[in-house]
């Protein structure tokens, strides 16, 4: 079958495995830049807190993807939140990384003058750190969203509908047309979230300098 044919009778449903994907991607990078950024801003401020939580992110990122999700069904089961939750998790070190580095590398004597300024711990995390941090944070969501595209595909295998499905259904039935619009779709969507995660992050350097 030729591509104008596959698209012709299955474009409903190829549009529907994109919006899918789209949808699964924003919950999962959403999550990861909650967690990436509440870790490193928590091993920033309590750093014995580093010993702990950056050897498990580091396991958990070496991990096969496929591995954690063959791991996660037997405690969350077929569905989206077994294929979410073990897959986020691989966004997570990015984030968190730039996360923490980016609040290290902040002049103290920015923090001190806050301080002597009268500001408040939070204050000083919103109006001071926040801002400075910023590209340094998206530079590490770039790096995070591009990959999650990417393995979001894997989902497929435990019966969530994504552009995954597609390739799969290549790959069992040797059929190439679906295998190439799936993975081409996918490679689309990645390049077209890293140009704009790339343009926000030069917009945020731009505003700090």
């Amino acid at each position: 079958m030729s591509f104008a044919d596959y698209i012709d009778i299955f474009g409903d449903n190829i549009l529907y495995l994109l919006e899918q994907h789209v949808m699964l991607f924003a919950i999962a990078l959403t999550a990861a830049i909650a967690l990436g950024v509440t870790l490193g801003t928590l091993i920033h401020r309590i750093r014995w807190l580093g010993a702990l939580i950056v050897p498990v992110v580091n396991v958990l990122q070496a991990c096969p993807e496929i591995v954690l999700l063959a791991l996660s069904i037997p405690f969350l089961g077929i569905g989206i939140s077994g294929a979410l939750i073990p897959l986020f998790v691989k966004g997570v070190l990015p984030i968190l990384r730039n996360t923490a580095s980016g609040l290290a590398s902040i002049d103290p004597r920015m923090i001190e003058a806050a301080r002597g300024m009268g500001m408040s711990s939070s204050q000083i995390l919103l109006r001071v750190e926040a801002p400075a941090v910023l590209p340094v944070v998206i530079a590490g969501v770039r790096v995070s969203a591009v990959m999650l595209v990417s393995v979001l595909t894997l989902t497929a295998y435990i019966g969530v509908d994504s552009l995954g499905t597609l390739i799969l259904q290549g790959i069992s039935r040797m059929d190439t047309t679906p295998l190439l619009i799936g993975s081409g779709l996918t490679a689309l969507l990645a390049v077209t979230v890293n140009y704009l995660l790339f343009g926000l992050e030069r917009f945020a350097s731009r505003r700090v300098s």
